[in-house]
């Protein structure tokens, strides 16, 4: 009786403990040109995202970089008013122009069909490479899902820009808005198991009595 009423919770703890899986969508590393960050549009396709990460192409060395968003186009948006700085990742080491540097940043999601600015830049020199574009908001990379678009080159920070430039790397993201648990998430479900295994103590006890 017990094992049939933890049946639920057991199936709503696989829920939270299976992630969504990861998708990468790449663009092309064709470099030629370089500065130190990019600011383009990334645009949800017909489901929510969560976008987890992603890449650039960044010459040898190690480089701090930062990362930041704002809800809506890059296009006429070139200042720092309505950008949000989400990270700011330390010793990235690049591997240098045609290939792509891997890096974790702050998850943020993006609902259907929306567009969202990312500015990637790193805070010291000109190591990231990117290619000359036909376009600003031309598509550079897409999938069913998203779509990268051609933007901005950018001095440090929201400095001078330089147009069209096709972003030279990959960003990373799972189908669903907030698709992985938060820790306030995994704290309530660990409150249920606990408040779930009380009772079903309590149930023991009143029937050996």
């Amino acid at each position: 009786m017990i094992t049939t009423r933890l049946l639920p919770l057991a199936a709503l703890v696989a829920t939270f403990a299976t992630p969504a899986a990861a998708v990468t969508l790449s663009t092309p590393l064709l470099a030629g040109n370089g500065q130190a960050g990019i600011m383009f549009d990334l645009v949800a396709g017909g489901q929510a995202l969560t976008i987890t990460g992603g890449a650039v192409s960044l010459d040898a060395g190690s480089h701090t970089v930062e990362v930041y968003t704002r809800s809506g186009t890059v296009v006429g948006n070139l200042t720092p008013a309505g950008w949000t700085l989400i990270s700011t990742i330390n010793g990235i080491v690049g591997g240098g122009e045609g290939t792509q540097t891997f890096f974790d940043f702050t998850d943020f999601a993006m609902a259907a069909g929306s567009t969202t600015g990312i500015y990637i830049t790193a805070v010291v020199d000109f190591p990231l490479n990117y290619t000359n574009g036909t376009v600003v908001g031309g598509v550079v990379a897409s999938d069913a899902n998203l779509s990268i678009r051609s933007g901005f080159g950018r001095s440090y920070a929201f400095g001078s820009d330089f147009s069209p430039r096709d972003f030279n790397g990959s960003i990373t993201y799972t189908i669903g808005a907030g698709a992985i648990p938060e820790p306030a998430s995994w704290a309530l479900l660990l409150a249920g198991f606990g408040l779930t295994g009380a009772v079903a103590r309590r149930r023991r006890t009143a029937v050996s009595a």
